[in-house]
């Protein structure tokens, strides 16, 4: 009775295990599929040093836009979650596209990562700035940690940073 315990145990533990493993390879693909063309979050030019950060905001400033700037890692969660769910909605991304669109790459953890995080007084990521047309950082309109789609739209909307778009008829 015993042998058939254990041989009624391995077999359960087995069904268990490929279950999950057919879960786990569903969800995997589901996420690894692109957004639609709808909703595809706007382009962003992509720097990993504080000089190239300094030129893409001294480019921002030159066309007058606000510079957006992201400090993100790839292992960082939150981070995913602002690019996969928040920055591809449809309201979000028009409001980004009318923004210089900056990330800035700290997913290698170097040295340099850690000084352009002091120079930047970022503590933890995700960090958001908003960087004026006048080349200013607006300090108070910094967003740290995830925002859904409608918290965010309502975060430009107090900072006076998000642009009237007229409805397209």
């Amino acid at each position: 009775m015993r042998q058939g315990r254990r041989v009624a145990l391995t077999i359960g533990l087995l069904i268990a295990a490929l279950g999950a493993s057919a879960l786990y390879i569903t969800r995997t693909q589901q996420a690894a599929t692109p957004p639609t063309a709808s909703h595809t979050a706007p382009a962003f030019i992509t720097v990993s040093s504080q000089e190239a950060l300094e030129a893409e905001l001294a480019n921002a400033a030159s066309h007058q836009q606000i510079a957006f700037v992201d400090y993100y890692a790839d292992w960082c969660i939150p981070c995913k979650q602002f690019a996969t769910q928040t920055f591809t909605d449809p309201k979000v991304a028009k409001q980004l596209s009318h923004m210089h669109r900056i990330k800035v790459n700290l997913s290698e953890n170097r040295p340099d990562d850690f000084a352009l995080m002091r120079r930047q007084d970022v503590a933890g990521l995700p960090t958001i700035d908003f960087w004026l047309p006048s080349g200013e950082r607006d300090a108070t309109a910094r967003i740290t940690g995830f925002l859904s789609p409608q918290d965010f739209i309502t975060h430009l909307n107090q900072h006076g940073l998000q642009r009237e778009i007229k409805s397209e008829q």
